[in-house]
């Protein structure tokens, strides 16, 4: 039994499971900004599971009796579901007790794989679109949308597998980025990973600079996401497009540049400027994407206290 909610209601979700600065819109077609928690809570369109960690198990029905497609499908009740008044489409929002991390140096396979195919399955009997990736869910706060609460904040893999006979025809072959999960932090990390060299070339092109750059930036989007096996919804890369170059053209600019590798040669000799270039901007990117230090360091292959400096530089 699912029992509608009160958006006000401040403990209706632990805060502690959320992003810490999540992309959120109030209205998708216009793309994405990061946020802090406090702020994106009273947007409708919010990102729900932190950076490369699985917290919530998402999944968009597309049918006026969306909300209900659990028990037609033979499934234990969401967590939770946001229900568009209009029209009846839903997302069905099932929690994890114990969080899987999807992406990294850390990750292991194995669970990796086991939630892939936990999640394919229930995909399939909810009738739920294939190509969303979870990136963006209707904010179960905010009162634009009906949110109904289940019994169960949490289920167990092993409780979500007892209710999918044949789960093990959906374990995938090829890595579980590449077939669901985790599909929005590879189409990120590729696209941000591009953009940080790519952006020079529209360098003080104005207003026309900016359109043919963030159609540059979709362009390599959509062709990273016909890589995947399944891939994203074009709108979803269209998001993650326009968020990566939306960062890019405001902050690693050739002024920007300029002066960075200034103060670094003071610093050090222009040399070791020229080897760190865009290190800060990269750390400043995953920084309000809400990566932890810890991870940023490791990610660029430095210490915690310099992946510090190169987020807070200004």
């Amino acid at each position: 039994m699912l029992i509608e909610t009160i958006p006000e209601q401040p403990d209706l979700f632990a805060l502690d499971r959320w992003p810490r600065r999540p992309y959120c819109s109030d209205d998708l077609n216009a793309g994405l900004v990061i946020r802090s928690l406090s702020q994106a809570l009273s947007k409708p369109y919010i990102q729900v599971n932190p950076p490369k960690l699985r917290v919530w198990a998402l999944f968009d029905v597309d049918r006026a009796t969306a909300a209900a497609s659990w028990m037609d499908a033979g499934l234990p009740p969401p967590s939770w579901v946001t229900q568009n008044r209009v029209n009846g489409h839903a997302h069905l929002a099932y929690g994890l007790s114990a969080p899987v991390l999807v992406d990294g140096m850390e990750a292991r396979q194995a669970p990796m794989r086991y939630l892939c195919a936990v999640e394919s399955l229930m995909r399939e009997k909810l009738k739920a679109d294939e190509g969303f990736g979870g990136l963006i869910t209707k904010n179960p706060v905010h009162p634009l949308w009906r949110t109904m609460r289940g019994p169960c904040m949490g289920y167990e893999l092993s409780e979500l597998a007892e209710w999918l006979p044949g789960l093990e025809k959906h374990v995938p072959r090829r890595q579980p980025a590449q077939v669901g999960l985790g599909r929005n932090v590879t189409l990120f990390d590729a696209t941000r990973h591009w953009a940080y060299r790519a952006i020079r070339d529209y360098w003080g092109g104005g207003l026309e600079g900016w359109n043919a750059w963030i159609m540059k930036c979709n362009l390599f989007a959509l062709g990273r996401n016909g890589d995947f096996m399944t891939p994203l919804d074009p709108r979803e890369c269209w998001w993650i497009a326009r968020s990566v170059g939306k960062w890019t053209w405001r902050r690693t600019t050739a002024e920007g540049f300029s002066q960075w590798q200034a103060a670094q040669g003071r610093k050090g000799g222009m040399a070791k400027g020229r080897a760190y270039e865009g290190q800060r901007a990269k750390a400043q990117l995953m920084r309000a994407s809400g990566m932890t230090y810890d991870a940023i360091a490791a990610e660029l292959g430095t210490n915690k206290r310099q992946a510090i400096r190169w987020a807070k530089a200004g």
